[in-house]
């Protein structure tokens, strides 16, 4: 790999599902990092925020699952698999058959199909669904492994029973190619890239696809929302490193005018997207 132009003059039939499977809300505007000057004057927003998760069809390697998103469990009781205490915190609201593994059986696809799982980050909104994807090859950073095994883990949002059972690997970053510093070509054919994102938790990744309808870039929860790129106010979390991440995804955007991004949790660009069963090439 060199540089992304190049990168990108070679594209891969990819189909990108984005599965909306539910809505998650805390207290205060958590989407924003407190230690930015223009935090105070923000207006407070008290919306539900959409939480994603990503089927990837590759034309040689199947079918990938980026993220997880709300079980189904939420549908039955108002913790869902969340547990007492970090339910009362992270509300959530979900409706029947838009958890992933329902979403992919309508697209004709059953849960044994996805045998290969990448985590963005080991938040609970974005692990909830893991329990239904128990064979399934899970793949996550190896700084966001270690710190989800720290006993504040809970305390910063992981839910260690989301992975109970599951077979967790490390991405294996090579050079850097601007604007990131470790990037993952994961299948090693330049059709899928993990880009390292830190800030917003130790090992928080980005995702950009080289698809033939020109790149995709998934931002997962280093930008929640466009604003936080707009604004340059980087995410919650370490702010620093955030916002060296933030700028680096700018940095991209700006070079890749036609590259579509989809942001992580972004309740203003939802009305937007191609949501499954519609796909983006």
């Amino acid at each position: 790999m060199s540089n992304w132009k190049d990168i990108f003059a070679h594209p891969v039939g990819l189909k990108l599902y984005v599965m909306h499977t539910g809505s998650v809300h805390m207290s205060g505007n958590i989407h924003f990092n407190k230690k930015s000057p223009e935090f105070k004057s923000m207006p407070k927003d008290k919306r539900f925020n959409p939480v994603l998760a990503y089927a990837v069809v590759h034309p040689g390697k199947g079918l990938a699952l980026l993220d997880t998103g709300v079980h189904s469990s939420f549908c039955d009781r108002p913790f869902g698999n969340f547990g007492p205490l970090l339910g009362r915190i992270v509300k959530i609201k979900a409706e029947r058959g838009r958890d992933a593994a329902s979403q992919l059986k309508s697209l004709g696809f059953s849960p044994p199909d996805v045998r290969l799982v990448i985590l963005s980050h080991l938040h609970l909104d974005h692990t909830s669904g893991l329990p239904d994807f128990k064979g399934a090859e899970v793949y996550v950073d190896a700084d966001e492994l270690k710190a989800a095994g720290s006993h504040a883990a809970m305390l910063e949002g992981c839910a260690k029973a989301h992975r109970e059972g599951a077979t967790i690997n490390t991405f294996r970053y090579g050079p850097a190619v601007e604007p990131f510093d470790r990037v993952c070509d994961f299948f090693g054919d330049g059709s899928l890239f993990v880009v390292s994102t830190p800030g917003h938790t130790r090992g928080n990744a980005a995702v950009i696809l080289n698809a033939r309808g020109g790149p995709i870039l998934l931002t997962f929860d280093a930008a929640h929302r466009k604003a936080n790129l707009d604004l340059m106010i980087p995410p919650k979390g370490d702010y620093e490193r955030a916002r060296r991440s933030l700028g680096a995804i700018k940095s991209f955007v700006e070079a890749f005018p036609r590259a579509r991004v989809v942001y992580g949790h972004d309740p203003d660009q939802l009305g937007e997207l191609e949501l499954a069963p519609s796909f983006y090439t």
